[in-house]
């Protein structure tokens, strides 16, 4: 059973601050490339700007046949054309960041007027964009360090005392975890279809928001490694988009955004959290990296951290714990009488005396 669980948000992937780069700045071509890491949210709409600029001037040339997942041929026309698309569905998403304090609060807005379609096309580009960052930046260097120090020598699996329970939609787990094993890590996320094995040898990650790719596979290190020679990884991205949600089941496979959100209950979720539950019932110390605990989390938080009766400490590793303090009591029962112990220093996870 897991004794310290790792709870996950989106400062977890930050990365690098050196390693930013914010181009015609005070202009309406403002945007900001990012080296090492993911943006947070109050930089999306700035990131979004740089993947237009990005999809808008990659070669595509539209007399050459472009093969997609090594088995379709389509024409330079067609992904010109899906190109085009992407450009319009980018340049809508980044207006409504905008409008809206977060991508989260119009994507709820989507889903309580019933804008089904909008809401799927949301979830679409906000996928492809995940997957392009990944493949532009370079992965945060403190996922490295995490797993240099917490995997197992015999058969570089996740300790069994820990549980990661992640809020993010990235794959910097799976990309860090490439430089130690070619096999997969135990990832359990709220679309996927894999299951928990009965006989758990290894601690388990689990990805409450499901995950920005197009499948049950990392989508970001599949096309690093089977696209085409001398084609630009986001050519064979865009070709991707432009097969989301289509019929490709001659194929043997059907393309959809694993992404999701919190509000949107499936029994899948509702699996997974009494897994959660089953597993850390015994947990003693939680560290949480770079989350903070948002409302419109707060329900899946609160049944999460209620069936952890044993929780003695609450590590919050942010820049500004603090900040991030009273939004946890908020998840806590009243009557809880748990620890909290703040951690400025993030350049590397937090590793605490429980481990």
């Amino acid at each position: 059973m897991s004794k310290i669980i790792y709870y996950i948000g989106a400062g977890a992937s930050y990365g690098n601050k050196n390693k930013r780069e914010l181009l015609d700045e005070g202009t309406e071509n403002e945007r900001l490339l990012v080296h090492e890491g993911l943006p947070v949210v109050n930089e999306i709409a700035k990131s979004l700007v740089a993947f237009q600029e990005a999809v808008r001037n990659v070669d595509i040339i539209e007399s050459k046949t472009y093969t997609f997942m090594g088995r379709y041929a389509t024409d330079g026309t067609k992904v010109n054309y899906t190109r085009s698309r992407l450009l319009e569905d980018i340049k809508e998403l980044h207006k409504a960041t905008k409008e809206h304090s977060t991508i989260d609060t119009y994507a709820k807005k989507l889903y309580l007027t019933k804008q089904v379609r909008q809401l799927k096309k949301l979830k679409n580009v906000l996928a492809t964009f995940f997957i392009w960052i990944q493949l532009e930046s370079k992965t945060d260097q403190r996922y490295d360090t995490f797993l240099a120090n917490i995997l197992q020598m015999d058969n570089l699996s996740l300790p069994l005392n820990i549980s990661i329970i992640s809020w993010n939609y990235d794959s910097q787990f799976e990309l860090a975890y490439k430089n130690y094993s070619n096999n997969n890590l135990p990832i359990y996320d709220k679309l996927g279809e894999n299951l928990v094995p009965n006989n758990q040898n290894s601690g388990l990650i689990f990805k409450l928001n499901g995950s920005a790719n197009f499948g049950d596979f990392n989508m970001v290190d599949y096309i690093l490694n089977h696209r085409e020679k001398g084609v630009h990884p986001l050519v064979q991205l865009i070709e991707y988009y432009g097969n989301l949600e289509a019929d490709t089941t001659e194929l043997g496979f059907e393309l959809h955004s694993h992404l999701s959100f919190a509000w949107e209950s499936t029994e899948r979720q509702k699996e997974m959290i009494a897994t959660i539950n089953q597993i850390t019932s015994d947990t003693e110390a939680v560290v949480v990296i770079g989350y903070s605990f948002p409302y419109f989390n707060r329900e899946i938080d609160r049944a999460i951290f209620s069936k952890v009766p044993t929780l003695k400490t609450i590590y919050i590793q942010d820049p500004n714990p603090e900040s991030v303090e009273p939004s946890l009591r908020a998840v806590l029962d009243e009557n809880r009488n748990v620890k909290i112990e703040y951690q400025k220093d993030c350049t590397q996870f937090y590793l605490p005396r429980e481990l």
